[in-house]
């Protein structure tokens, strides 16, 4: 049973309202791209993980994905936890190609491709320390603590896994084989840890606790205001600096007319800078001199907002996917 989707991440639209902003030639725009590239593969592999869960049998697992917990002042994100009344499996999915060499000496993981060899800290280590953080989570909510799993899921069926360290041989697995690691963890577990009221108990707990995390991509890449173009953008052209006729938009370089042009740059800005929004901040990125122009926009949305008439903010939608479909109209 999902009880948690894995939705397209922030992050990655993040990055994709940068691409669609940023001036040509940033010095900067290499960089962003080869680490949205990094993070969209990633995503990739965690689709193929959830793929292969879902043919686990529909009753006995609850399944979370993408989940972040806080334990203490830290918090710990996991890629998926199935919950069962046995046990609890923790998974962090990687979808690095090539040759992957988990070293014990150095703790690190080493991609060889192309001739090339790249290091990555330890996902083995990554996802133990996620167990630790776990385990005092559950501690703390005194709950019975269950065995607790973890494994590290290559999804990439062509990467070739290699270790010197033999230990690693249950932990680290392909994805095609994801299933069959289970099936050994479930022969293994017989006594049940949680009854069926506390395994729900403790499901509606982990998504009441749930803390999503929006990440500042503008100042990890110390990009500004002033490296992006402003306007509102033509959906017929890409072209940025529409105008604003009476009842529509039109640009001025195709010709185009959109009565809801505006809904992208409502939310490129909220994607870009904070998930809020005032009409004199919509009215500075959008181009629009009308106070009145611009508080009509805003209000034919519909936005969750608070304060009434100039103390009023708007917010980012929590349907964002909803919310981007209707602004490439």
């Amino acid at each position: 049973m999902i009880k948690k989707e894995r939705g397209y991440p922030i992050r990655l639209r993040m990055y994709e309202a940068i691409f669609n902003r940023i001036h040509d030639n940033h010095p900067k725009l290499l960089q962003i791209e080869q680490d949205y590239k990094g993070w969209r593969s990633g995503y990739k592999g965690e689709l193929q993980t959830d793929y292969r869960l879902s043919f686990l049998p529909e009753k006995g697992y609850y399944i979370f994905r993408d989940l972040r917990l806080a334990d203490g002042p830290w918090h710990f994100q996991m890629d998926t936890l199935i919950l069962t009344l046995r046990y609890i499996l923790l998974i962090e999915t990687k979808n690095h190609s090539g040759i992957l060499f988990f070293d014990k000496d150095s703790n690190q993981m080493i991609q060889t491709k192309e001739d090339k060899e790249k290091a990555y800290d330890s996902p083995v280590l990554q996802v133990k320390m996620q167990s630790r953080h776990l385990k005092r989570w559950i501690n703390e909510h005194k709950f019975r603590l269950p065995p607790v799993y973890h494994l590290v899921v290559i999804s990439n069926s062509s990467t070739v896994i290699r270790t010197n360290d033999r230990s690693l041989n249950n932990i680290v697995v392909k994805g095609d084989v994801l299933l069959n690691r289970i099936n050994q963890i479930d022969s293994n577990h017989s006594e049940e840890f949680l009854s069926e009221k506390d395994l729900k108990k403790f499901s509606n707990l982990l998504l009441k606790k749930h803390t999503p995390q929006r990440p500042d991509l503008l100042m990890y890449y110390s990009l500004t205001s002033f490296d992006f173009h402003k306007g509102v953008q033509c959906p017929a052209c890409s072209t940025f600096g529409m105008t604003r006729m009476k009842w529509h938009w039109v640009c001025p370089h195709c010709g185009h007319s959109s009565r809801t042009a505006h809904h992208g740059a409502i939310l490129d800005h909220f994607l870009l800078f904070k998930p809020t929004m005032t009409n004199q901040e919509f009215r500075h990125f959008a181009n629009i001199p009308s106070i009145k122009t611009a508080n009509r926009m805003l209000s034919f949305m519909n936005l969750p907002h608070t304060g009434t008439k100039k103390g009023r903010i708007y917010h980012m939608p929590p349907d964002i996917e909803a919310f981007f479909n209707s602004g490439k109209k």
